[in-house]
């Protein structure tokens, strides 16, 4: 299995899981054309594309979605709430989900989860392709007993470490945005990020990526130091960026 992270942030967010000859992209917040550049920056392509899957109907998890669709036929998969969404109502070939329904897709296993964001019906997603599973959770504002039961047992987890609170608190931001990034339904922080590795990394994980890292209330060096305080050396830690392609990680 091969996992490229193509875009994390708030402008924009792709990941493309591949296994064998076959491909599963997670969300499409950048243009088409961005999106190919970084795959090619990476040595990858469309090649073998067998579906999409979107979180959330959040523009930087579906900006390039409506092109997308018009030039290839692949299916999309959301949940119906996702579905619902005016922003996603003209987007053709959609099949509705629902969390905890395994989907199988050309040699691929994909299961949803609920997760805690201001959104219609939000998921993080288990993929597993018979040898491998990975867990992906790039928007969530809190933790709870199911967020941490579906991430148990993946060897990788990419995993949002939004933003560190003290410069969100004194940042420009207005006082209600900081509010709902802090809240439940938001981001998680630095260090709840952290606390959630910390809880499950003795449940087989081997690799962990920080996602969603906030351009203008976080820094790449205070991410990385909250998770690597609280996690063991065994586990190799990762960043993500908003302005490069990256990690890609082999298993």
């Amino acid at each position: 299995m091969r996992i490229s992270v193509l875009a994390s942030g708030s402008r924009g967010n792709a990941i493309l899981v591949r296994s064998g000859k076959a491909a599963i992209l997670f969300d499409l917040g950048v243009s088409v054309r961005k999106l190919k550049i970084r795959m090619a920056e990476l040595g990858d392509d469309l090649s073998g594309l067998k579906a999409v899957f979107i979180s959330h109907e959040h523009t930087d998890h579906i900006y390039g979605l409506g092109t997308f669709c018009r030039k290839r036929n692949a299916p999309v998969f959301a949940t119906q709430g996702t579905l619902d969404s005016w922003l996603m109502r003209e987007i053709a070939n959609c099949v509705a989900i629902k969390a905890g329904e395994a989907i199988a897709v050309d040699g691929f296993e994909v299961q949803a989860f609920r997760v805690p964001h201001d959104a219609a019906e939000p998921v993080g997603f288990i993929i597993n392709d018979r040898e491998h599973k990975i867990a992906l959770a790039t928007d969530l504002g809190s933790s709870n007993a199911l967020v941490q039961e579906r991430l148990k047992n993946a060897e990788v987890v990419i995993l949002e470490s939004n933003h560190d609170p003290q410069m969100l608190r004194s940042g420009p931001y207005p006082w209600p945005l900081k509010q709902r990034i802090m809240g439940k339904y938001g981001h998680l922080s630095n260090q709840d990020c952290a606390k959630l590795l910390s809880r499950i990394q003795n449940h087989g994980l081997k690799k962990a990526v920080l996602a969603h890292l906030s351009e203008n209330n976080n820094l790449p060096e205070l991410a990385f130091r909250a998770t690597r305080e609280m996690i063991d050396d065994r586990i190799e830690l990762s960043l993500t960026s908003q302005a490069a392609a990256g990690p890609v990680i082999e298993l």
